[in-house]
C-alpha cells in the first residue's frame, strides 16, 4: 500500500465513527483532494487533506513528534495561493476546534453540528 493510501486509511480510521459510510465510499469521496501522508518515525500516521483553500487533518495515532512542518508546508501554501484556508470541525470535537484555533483557525459559522472555520493568518507560517 502506497503511503497516500495509509494516509486515507489513517484519516478515515480518525474518522470512522462519525461518518455513516465504510471506507471504500469514503476513499471514492477524496479522489478530488490532495493528500499529504503525516509521518513519524517513517511510519504513517495520518493525512492533511488539500482541496483549493480547504484544509483537514486526521491521524489514526495521535502524534508524540511534532507535525508542525506538514501544517507549515500546507498551510502556509494555502494562505499565499488564496489569502486564507478554510476548515470545517464537529462540535464535540474538542481537540479539533483546539488545534484549529492553535494554527489562528476562528470560527465563521456553526450549522448542523460543524464549526466552520476560516485562517487568514498562521502564527507557525
Amino acid at each position: 500500500m502506497s503511503e497516500q493510501e495509509q494516509a486515507v486509511r489513517a484519516i478515515y480510521d480518525s474518522v470512522q465513527d462519525r461518518l455513516a459510510c465504510d471506507f471504500a465510499p469514503f476513499a471514492a469521496l477524496l479522489k478530488d483532494w490532495q493528500i499529504v501522508p503525516l509521518t513519524q518515525n517513517n511510519t504513517v500516521i495520518g493525512g492533511v487533506m488539500l482541496r483549493n483553500n480547504e484544509i483537514h487533518v486526521g491521524y489514526k495515532r495521535r502524534p508524540s513528534a511534532s507535525i508542525m512542518r506538514h501544517i507549515k508546508s500546507t498551510l502556509g501554501d494555502i494562505l499565499t495561493r488564496f489569502d486564507e484556508a478554510v476548515t470545517c470541525v464537529m462540535e464535540t470535537n474538542t481537540r479539533g476546534l483546539e488545534f484549529c484555533r492553535r494554527l489562528g483557525f476562528v470560527p465563521t459559522l456553526v450549522e448542523n453540528g460543524c464549526i466552520y472555520m476560516k485562517c487568514m493568518r498562521c502564527p507557525y507560517v
